[in-house]
């Protein structure tokens, strides 16, 4: 992971990903991998209704890598982050978002946009993740979960769902300031980049809550020719005053 970080050339990546899963993935005899795919951050869109409307990042594609070394990706994702430890000094986990399950990686990820740091998945997988699946399905499904005691908790989603899509700006013009505001600085946004950036380049439509579909096909070698040239010489991330692209849903209208 450190070998595939480097050669990023990049002090402000961040390789995430949905691990694949375990089985099959790794050899019985040598313990190395022998997955050829790479997982791919680039599916999202919004779920939930109301206070707890929220973008949702879903089941992500994967595919032999056409892209040699890391490859830029959209989003952040919480089953493999990988980075300098100033990512989490400067990103750390809000810990008064009691409850919350799906939603958090894109207040994670705007948050860490906004402080410049980048998004990439590496070449190679490392890291496997045993889901709920096959000879695994009855081994995962006995794992007790937290939201099992969520009636015992009831609002207390809904408010800290206010308040992560309140920081990251991602709510109605009227509802800006109506959440919890405690810490708001230490678990805000960063100065570099704004949240509004990221939306335009990205596809994200907060005036309607919809987003551009099909964004998988930019990332890849389009989304390499985009960013690549705007990478800053001293390596501190990508600079998005130089990048003016906007993603456009190439297949509007069709699934």
């Amino acid at each position: 992971a450190i070998e595939q970080w480097e050669s990023g050339k990049n002090e402000m990546a961040v390789i995430a990903a949905y691990p694949s899963d375990l089985i099959g993935s790794i050899d019985p005899e040598t313990h190395k991998s022998n997955h050829p795919g790479r997982p791919i951050m680039c599916m999202s869109d919004f779920e939930g209704y109301g206070a707890k409307k929220h973008l949702r990042h879903g089941q992500q594609p994967e595919g032999v890598p056409t892209v040699h070394g890391l490859m830029f990706e959209p989003y952040w994702a919480a089953g493999f982050s990988f980075a300098r430890g100033h990512f989490v000094v400067q990103v750390p986990y809000d810990q008064f978002l009691p409850m919350v399950f799906q939603g958090e990686e894109i207040n994670i990820g705007m948050r860490g946009f906004t402080y410049g740091y980048d998004y990439y998945t590496m070449e190679h997988s490392v890291c496997f993740h045993m889901y709920a699946l096959r000879e695994n399905k009855a081994k995962r499904k006995n794992v007790k979960l937290f939201w099992e005691n969520s009636n015992n908790f009831n609002g207390v989603e809904a408010k800290a769902m206010k308040r992560l899509n309140g920081i990251i700006g991602m709510v109605r013009e009227q509802d800006k300031n109506d959440f919890y505001h405690e810490d708001e600085q230490k678990y805000g946004l960063g100065k570099l980049r704004t949240p509004e950036k990221f939306y335009r380049t990205f596809g994200i439509h907060l005036n309607t809550q919809t987003v551009e579909h099909h964004l998988c096909s930019f990332v890849g070698k389009p989304m390499k020719e985009v960013l690549s040239p705007a990478l800053r010489e001293n390596r501190m991330g990508l600079d998005y005053s130089k990048i003016t692209y906007e993603f456009v849903d190439p297949k509007k209208g069709r699934p």
